[in-house]
């Protein structure tokens, strides 16, 4: 009992001994906060019952062992772990690849909790939490997950010192609370020149640290076929697909198209692409040297340089503004002027690129492409086939033909709408006589049959329409909004003319969905051009997603695309352009050494308790001075009080209420330097603070 006592009479003194600090009851409270913190962005992209295993292991691990209600059997914990990972086996049907193994780290993290018995059990659990705080980023690398970050880092922090604090009380930090918020919030900022440093000098790696086999590589977009609905479904996404940069001149709103793929099969219900039709060609050569290559009749060289960042796709081929004629050297360019890499998209992928708009393409077929841009399925839609070759009749040439499909598009009851009515089996019957109503991928389907019906080569071109620019920056947002599906027809003299037949309908005949809630592609009915977005004209939630658009637009340029030739840009500007990669590294070497001898230099002359007392003593000592209360070589403090205190002294004209204030300094300092104990933070500030505040008063 005596022994009990004694050890409660030194915590609270703030004197312990070794032996008691390692046998103290351990706070469980932070520790069990900062496990969770460190948890959660994992929890919405893993399995929801991993989330409710690990709340329930943390009920009953505070109210097992900080209520002492439960106590967990040894057998129960390694039951609980075998279904934990029977249960991701379950849900996965395997156990590596990045969704299954970071499910069975959060639940072994999570489980790990079961086992703390000791201190250095805590700074296991702890310092995992660093290492598994970077499992968030494999499936979001916004900068909101970030910042987010620096939440469970501090949580960790302060976990780790509360199992240091001589205190055990179960709050969510030791014995100070402002006291510990502060050195926290010292350590975080003295990491961050430290993670800026290592960050911008640190030898770039070829691609992200945070790729791992296995992940699932599922994205929204543009696939490489077309059927009915595919495209118009795109429209209920208002997504990013990609950020286009213009190096010099920005083209007008009715030459933003951005060409991804060409189509030029027919089965009846799907448009896809011929594996082995289409050749690449050599871009090195400029226009003048190719004899298929031409600009129109205007003669306008109308050049367009630009850069883009393509979300990811999960597919091979790039998107380009519209007759592409530089392409990225690692890519290749196709007679159809459909661009391919060689590997599939699964992240951010940032090029450059050159597109002619005016130019004219293939003003010679062979008769090979010819048959194979006519050919037609051998059976369905038969009216449609029927009524091509009648109508072809009617006209003297191929465009005059296709003119006056526009017409008819145009003066007909012809509608666009995101929710057409289910076609029939025939679905250009269907939608050329009956229902007439559809979105983008109706209108071009059954305008390319129809030219082909008619014996026109023709061929459906998918990909993007319009731009919306940011008008906080100098870049512009194509969104899945924007998906679009065109035609190309091929003419004598002319080669492939784009004719959009969407363009064609009357502007009273579009559903006002379309109009209203997708303004950007408004330039396909009205003049083709944009106007300039005035900030005060839009409404604070539009701004704001400006805002964040150019902070995620940042935070991709320059940090998750910091890339070695970032790097290298980022040295030349530092006018570090001459130096090597090995020079760099000792240059980043040397400048953390410089910080951090700075930071230990400080640290080392960082007063101890006792010369914090000697120094606030010293400055009372001084303020007595100048009232002729010295202390005598001879004469200690004690000395002096008990003079002050006598009924004989003298003093300079003091007033007894402030001399009374001066002796109880003193004593106050008596205590604290002479004390049988160890003296505490809160009571040092306190006597810092009272001479600070000592006014001594004359008569």
């Amino acid at each position: 009992m005596n022994s009990k006592l004694m050890n409660s009479e030194s915590i609270n003194s703030g004197q312990i001994s070794l032996q008691n600090f390692n046998q103290r009851k351990i706070n469980l409270l932070p520790i069990l906060i900062a496990q969770q913190l460190v948890l959660w962005p994992l929890y919405f992209y893993i399995p929801l019952w991993v989330s409710l295993l690990n709340s329930l292991v943390v009920l009953v691990v505070y109210f097992g062992c900080v209520k002492r209600r439960l106590i967990i059997p040894v057998w129960i914990k390694v039951i609980i772990t075998l279904i934990a990972f029977a249960g991701v086996l379950f849900s996965f049907q395997k156990l590596a690849g990045r969704d299954a193994g970071v499910a069975l780290i959060a639940i072994m993290y999570g489980l790990k909790i079961l086992e703390i018995k000791s201190n250095r059990d805590v700074y296991v659990l702890m310092l995992l939490g660093f290492f598994i705080l970077l499992a968030g980023f494999l499936f979001n690398q916004s900068p909101l997950i970030a910042i987010y970050q620096f939440i469970p880092v501090a949580a960790i922090l302060n976990a780790l010192t509360s199992i240091n604090a001589i205190s055990s009380s179960n709050k969510l930090v030791g014995t100070a609370t402002s006291s510990n918020i502060k050195r926290l919030s010292k350590y975080l900022v003295l990491g961050l020149p430290l993670m800026i440093v290592l960050f911008v000098f640190f030898p770039r790696l070829s691609g992200p640290i945070w790729r791992m086999p296995g992940a699932s590589t599922a994205a929204s977009g543009i696939s490489d076929t077309m059927s009915p609905g595919e495209i118009s479904s795109l429209q209920l996404f208002d997504k990013v697909a990609f950020r286009v940069k213009f190096l010099d001149k920005t083209p007008q709103g009715h030459e933003m198209y951005w060409r991804t793929l060409v189509l030029d099969m027919f089965d009846g219900l799907t448009w896809s692409r011929h594996p082995s039709k289409n050749k690449r060609i050599n871009t090195n050569n400029s226009i003048s040297e190719s004899g298929n290559l031409s600009l129109d009749s205007s003669g306008i060289n109308k050049s367009f340089e630009y850069d883009i960042s393509l979300e990811k796709t999960n597919q091979r081929w790039l998107t380009m503004l519209d007759r592409p004629v530089e392409t990225p050297k690692t890519a290749r360019l196709f007679d159809d002027y459909a661009v391919q890499v060689r590997y599939r998209l699964t992240d951010r992928t940032r090029y450059s690129g050159r597109s002619q708009t005016n130019l004219l393409l293939n003003k010679q077929l062979t008769e090979v492409d010819k048959e194979h841009h006519t050919v037609l399925p051998e059976s369905g839609n038969l009216r449609s086939l029927s009524w091509a070759k009648q109508e072809r009749q009617k006209y003297k040439s191929d465009r005059e033909y296709i003119l006056g499909l526009l017409s008819i598009i145009n003066r007909q009851e012809y509608f666009y709408t995101l929710t057409p009515p289910i076609m029939q089996r025939d679905t250009v019957d269907s939608f050329w006589f009956d229902e007439k109503k559809g979105f983008c991928e109706h209108y071009s389907g059954a305008f390319v049959f129809l030219a082909r019906a008619a014996g026109i080569p023709a061929r459906v071109i998918i990909g993007y329409q319009g731009a919306e620019k940011n008008p906080l920056s100098d870049y512009w947002i194509v969104r899945y909004a924007n998906a679009h599906a065109w035609t190309e027809v091929w003419l004598e003299g002319e080669g492939w003319v784009r004719v959009d037949p969407t363009a064609a309908i009357a502007s009273h005949r579009i559903e006002e969905s379309l109009q209203q809630d997708y303004f950007q592609r408004e330039s396909l009915f009205s003049d083709f051009g944009f106007d300039a977005v005035d900030l005060d004209d839009l409404g604070l939630m539009k701004q704001f997603q400006y805002w964040m658009d150019q902070a995620n637009t940042g935070w991709n340029d320059w940090i998750l695309d910091y890339s070695n030739a970032s790097q290298r840009r980022v040295f030349d500007g530092l006018g570090l352009e001459k130096l090597t990669s090995q020079q760099i590294s000792l240059f980043m070497i040397a400048i953390l050494a410089v910080f951090l001898s700075l930071i230990s230099f400080k640290w080392i002359k960082r007063p101890s308790s006792s010369d914090l007392l000697e120094l606030a003593f010293e400055r009372l000592n001084a303020q007595l001075v100048k009232y002729d209360i010295v202390i005598s070589e001879t004469q200690g403090v004690y000395e002096l009080i008990k003079e002050l205190e006598s009924p004989n002294q003298k003093v300079k004209n003091i007033r007894s209420e402030s001399l009374a204030e001066v002796v109880k300094l003193l004593r106050y300092y008596l205590f604290l330097r002479y004390a049988n104990q160890q003296i505490s933070q809160r009571q040092q500030k306190d006597f810092i603070r009272q001479v600070k505040a000592l006014k001594i008063r004359t008569n």
